[in-house]
């Protein structure tokens, strides 16, 4: 990360880096420790996931599709009433061995150290078309 790119502080990249490396070893229960009970997501305009269930659900069926994942935060701000803003780029290998990468922004709400309101501003459909054609070679 650049410094000039960083607004937080060093326990929340911690926080965020420990968050990614559970998703990149498909741990979704490690997963599901990062949110509220009652937390939200949503994905650019796909509809809101409410409560850990939904989103380790939905979680958990992405994971399965791929080979791995991998994040790297890019920037991160830390702001007043516990949001947090950061930048990241997720590189998807499929099971194919092909990968892609795709840059998010996520603005998130915390409530004692977790996210209880995660927007994640992304553009998946590269992700899910690859997915969708992955599924079509290997039937």
């Amino acid at each position: 990360m650049k410094e000039n790119l960083v607004r937080a502080s060093k326990s929340t990249i911690e926080f965020l880096t420990e968050y990614y490396a559970a998703m990149e070893a498909k741990d979704t229960e490690r997963c599901r420790s990062y949110y509220t009970n009652d937390m939200t997501v949503t994905f650019a305009n796909a509809p809101k996931l409410e409560g850990q269930d939904a989103f380790i659900t939905t979680l958990s069926g992405l994971l399965d599709q791929i080979e791995s994942i991998h994040h790297d935060v890019i920037a991160a701000w830390e702001e007043d009433d516990d949001v947090l803003i950061f930048e990241s780029l997720g590189t998807w290998t499929l099971q194919d061995g092909s990968s892609l990468s795709i840059p998010a922004c996520s603005v998130c709400r915390m409530v004692d150290g977790k996210f209880a309101d995660q927007r994640i501003y992304v553009d998946n459909a590269p992700l899910f078309a690859a997915l969708q054609h992955d599924e079509t070679v290997q039937a």
